[in-house]
C-alpha cells in the first residue's frame, strides 16, 4: 500500500507537470521566458532558410537556361547563314547565266555539279563518262581529262540563221599537235582551242585567229556570226573579224562538250566554264559584261 501510494503521487505529479509546461500556464516568469522567447525566433530563420534554398535553386535554371537558350539561338544563326550564302552565289549565278526569260537563249550549263542544261529547254545528256568538277569562275566548272564524254542528241532548237558562243576556258596545257576541243556539233557552231594557242571558230565560215592563251589561266571566248560576218571576242575584246557565209546549221549530228563529234577524241584539257549558245549575235556591251570586265 505504501509503494502504491508513492507511485500514485509521482505519476500524479509528472502528469501535473506536464499539463502546465504544455498549456503555459505556470513558470511564466521565471526561466523560461527566454527559451520560449528563442523557440519563437527560431522558426522565422527556419522559415527564410526554405525560402532562401529554393530561391538560389529557381534563380540558377533561369540563368542556366538563359544562355543555353542563346547558344542555340546563336549558334543556328550562323549555321542558318552560311546555307544561305554558299548556295546563294550558286543559285544567283545560273539565275543570271542561263536566265529562261531570253528566247534566243538555246542551251545554257553553268557546270555545277552536273552537266544538265539550264535553258528553257533543259536539254538533257544522253551520254557522260568520267565527268568531274572544280572550283570555277564563281561557283564550280567542267573538267575534261582523256576519257570525259558528254553528247546531247540533236535539237531543231539548236538551228538558227545567226548564233552566239560564250565560254570561259581554263586548259591544264595547250595542245601540241592535235586540238582541244570545247563544243563541237559537226553541221552546227563549234570552238576549238588549236597548238599555239590559236582559236578556231567555225560558224560561217572555218577560222584559226591566233591568240596567246596561258595554261591554268581563265580565258573568255566569244564566237558569233549573223551569216554574214564572224566575229571572236577575247575577254571581252574583240580580236578578228572576217566574211562568212549563212552559219552552219544542217545535219542532225548530237552535240559534244569537250570532245570532238564524232569521234570523242581531241579531248579538252582542263576546265570548261558557263558555256552558253544563243540562236542571235551577242552586242558588244553583252560579250563585255560577261567576260566581267566594265566599258571594254
Amino acid at each position: 500500500m505504501l509503494v502504491s501510494s508513492h507511485l500514485s503521487t509521482r505519476c500524479l505529479a509528472g502528469v501535473a507537470l506536464v499539463l502546465l509546461s504544455s498549456t503555459g500556464c505556470v513558470l511564466e516568469g521565471g526561466g523560461t521566458a527566454a527559451p520560449r522567447g528563442t523557440e519563437q525566433q527560431q522558426p522565422p530563420p527556419r522559415e527564410e532558410l526554405p525560402g532562401q534554398g529554393p530561391a538560389p535553386q529557381d534563380e540558377r535554371p533561369e540563368q542556366e537556361p538563359g544562355p543555353q537558350g542563346e547558344l542555340p539561338t546563336q549558334e543556328p544563326g550562323p549555321q542558318g547563314e552560311l546555307p544561305t550564302q554558299e548556295p546563294g552565289p550558286q543559285e544567283e549565278r545560273p539565275a543570271a547565266l542561263c536566265e529562261a526569260g531570253d528566247p534566243s537563249l538555246i542551251a545554257c550549263f553553268a557546270f555545277e555539279g552536273d552537266p544538265s542544261d539550264g535553258s528553257q529547254h533543259r536539254f538533257t545528256p544522253e551520254r557522260t563518262r568520267n565527268l568531274e568538277y572544280a572550283p570555277g569562275k564563281g561557283g564550280q566548272a567542267l573538267r575534261v581529262t582523256k576519257g570525259s564524254r558528254l553528247r546531247f542528241g540533236h535539237d531543231a532548237a539548236w538551228t538558227a540563221p545567226a548564233m552566239t558562243i560564250d565560254v570561259w576556258i581554263n586548259p591544264a596545257s595547250l595542245p601540241e599537235k592535235e586540238r582541244f576541243t570545247v563544243i563541237d556539233s559537226g553541221g552546227k557552231p563549234s570552238l576549238f582551242l588549236m597548238p599555239e594557242g590559236q582559236i578556231r571558230c567555225t560558224m560561217g565560215v572555218e577560222r584559226n585567229v591566233p591568240h596567246s592563251i596561258v595554261a591554268g589561266e581563265w580565258t573568255h571566248i566569244a564566237c558569233l556570226s549573223d551569216g554574214q560576218t564572224q566575229s571572236l571576242y577575247v575577254n571581252g575584246v574583240e580580236v578578228d573579224r572576217s566574211p562568212s557565209g549563212p552559219v552552219l546549221a544542217d545535219g542532225e549530228q548530237p552535240i559534244h562538250i569537250g570532245s570532238e563529234e564524232p569521234t570523242d577524241r581531241d579531248e579538252f584539257h582542263g576546265l570548261i566554264d558557263s558555256l552558253r549558245l544563243f540562236g542571235r549575235t551577242l552586242a558588244p556591251q553583252e560579250i563585255c559584261a560577261a567576260a566581267g570586265k566594265n566599258g571594254c
